[in-house]
């Protein structure tokens, strides 16, 4: 149940009547979260100017709309998971794409580094470490789109934290729920995102797979590990899906984080 009222047309001053009119024009409504967030028309006003001067940044809509996905993900809301799963599809996303993004895993180099570099900041407080900040250079991220990307977290944590506090009803559809959604403390090592077994993938066996600095497989007795042999290995999407003796669940990692792969003939 909404614990803070939403501001109708009727019931608003005028600078929140502009307000709600402004988001009207740009989003064809007035989804709910707006509705309360004009409760304080400083916080919707401010809110709205930084999303529209980040609109016109370095970051593209889709890697945008990735960004506010993976936030909200990481803060468990679910009022703007819904929301940016909806309009992710509506750019073209697939289900699977969507997953990942939530486990901060992109197809292309890029994207991925943008999408750990904002996982990295929100679970350290922005305490990211020398060689995070060197691999995300390395990735080709400049020092305009490290601005940014922090600025988009601080965004969608307003989103986020407000929703939590005012609980409006939502009006997008629910979004999935991600199987093995990574919820590791900030301090833990890194994982891939893990998947169940899927059948209709090319499977290729007895494989040999090496991932880049920083990227983790779970072996067979439970161990974090960057190479693995004598596994079963499928790509599919932008994904490396691999198959480990003794884990139940298939492991997906982004092919970026894949350094060597070693087919049997």
């Amino acid at each position: 149940m909404p614990r803070i009222p939403l501001i109708t047309a009727d019931q608003s001053t005028a600078e929140q009547r502009d307000l709600l009119e402004q988001t009207r024009r740009q989003l064809g409504r007035v989804p709910n979260l707006y509705a309360a967030l004009a409760a304080g028309p400083a916080a919707l006003r401010g809110y709205l100017a930084l999303r529209d001067a980040l609109a016109a940044g370095a970051l593209d809509a889709r890697l945008r709309e990735q960004l506010a996905l993976l936030v909200a993900h990481e803060n468990g809301c679910e009022y703007c998971l819904a929301a940016h799963t909806l309009r992710g599809r509506r750019m073209g996303m697939s289900d699977e794409e969507l997953a990942g993004v939530r486990q901060a895993c992109a197809a292309e180099a890029h994207p991925h580094a943008v999408l750990r570099v904002a996982r990295q900041v929100i679970r350290s407080g922005g305490r990211l470490t020398d060689d995070q900040l060197a691999e995300a250079r390395e990735n080709g991220m400049t020092d305009g789109e490290l601005a940014e990307t922090v600025a988009h977290v601080a965004l969608n944590i307003l989103s986020n934290y407000y929703n939590h506090l005012a609980r409006p009803d939502l009006d997008f559809p629910s979004a999935p729920a991600v199987p093995d959604a990574d919820d590791r403390p900030a301090d833990a090592p890194e994982r891939s995102a893990r998947h169940q077994r899927n059948g209709s993938l090319n499977w290729r066996e007895g494989a040999t797979v090496a991932l880049a600095d920083g990227y983790h497989l779970t072996d067979g007795t439970g161990e974090a590990v960057s190479r693995l042999s004598d596994v079963r290995v499928a790509f599919e999407g932008g994904f490396a899906h691999v198959a480990v003796p003794g884990v139940d669940a298939v492991q997906v990692v982004s092919a970026p984080a894949v350094q060597v792969v070693v087919l049997r003939a």
